[in-house]
């Protein structure tokens, strides 16, 4: 009997004691609740940037490591942001230009080749630590499939009634003049353009010249990736037409499954 009750006791100390010591360790969490990271191509300005959300529960510490463990992003609040705990937290890298411009000697240049060397393609890992005191932790693939710039002559440059004004546009087959680069498709660090498939086309559009307006608004649509065109609302470029604003601005862009995506910009004018 007291060997029995002995060997109780004991088992029971050492369940407690396991418990105890769990409690003070933190509490390990797998998910955030949006990790992305993506290359983004303006085929017109021909300029490349990396950018990347990360979303989570209320954290107090957030770092992005990049597929070879280096450390990308690192971001802590202070002050009342500290005590109330931030969650959603997207930025963009810089966007220097893939070719020099003679008249502009002074803009920084960065080839599509440096900034594939700066970002390695793989997986990339997101740390947190909640308020709660979680440890999070995310993963998700950055990749080197870019979608072709979308071929936005079907507009460009073209005169649209304000009751039938259809942006359309093709796939295109590249990344433009100025950020496209054939040595990096024929060697294998990139995917050929062409090949990756648009899940997800975007269409902006707004005015082209805005320093004289008071307030800007914006029309925003996204369609699936079979479709190619989009009707902007007559209300939409009546409103900018009655404040003699004939001139409007547009973009459409493709985006691939991992959020790569590629933009074009034009203009129109309406009647």
């Amino acid at each position: 009997m007291n060997n029995h009750f002995t060997l109780k006791r004991t088992a029971l100390l050492a369940a407690i004691t396991s418990v105890t010591a769990f409690a003070t360790q933190p509490v390990m969490a797998q998910e955030f609740g949006e990790v992305l990271v993506r290359i983004e191509v303006n085929a017109t300005d021909g300029d490349v940037g990396f950018h990347a959300l990360l979303d989570a529960d209320a954290w107090r510490w957030l770092r992005l490591d990049d597929a070879d463990g280096n450390k990308v992003f690192n971001a802590k609040p202070f002050a009342g942001a500290r005590t109330q705990g931030m969650t959603e937290v997207f930025f963009e890298s810089s966007e220097p230009v893939c070719v020099a411009d003679p008249e502009e000697p002074d803009v920084r240049v960065q080839t599509l080749a440096q900034f594939v060397d700066l970002f390695p393609e793989g997986e990339y890992v997101a740390h947190a630590r909640t308020l709660d005191n979680e440890k999070l932790r995310e993963t998700t693939d950055f990749t080197y499939d870019i979608p072709a710039a979308p071929d936005i002559e079907l507009t460009e440059d073209m005169t649209l009634s304000i009751d039938d004004a259809v942006i359309m546009w093709e796939p295109g087959d590249d990344l433009g003049e100025d950020c496209h680069d054939q040595s990096l498709i024929d060697n294998g660090t990139i995917t050929d353009h062409a090949d990756v498939e648009v899940v997800r086309w975007e269409v902006v559009v707004e005015p082209a010249e805005d320093d004289d307006l008071e307030f800007v608004q914006k029309f925003t649509a996204q369609v699936p990736g079979d479709q190619m065109f989009v009707t902007v609302p007559a209300d939409f470029l009546q409103s900018y037409f009655d404040q003699g604003i004939t001139t409007m601005k547009f973009e459409v862009g493709g985006m691939e499954e991992s959020g790569n995506q590629t933009f074009s910009e034009g203009e129109f004018e309406i009647e």
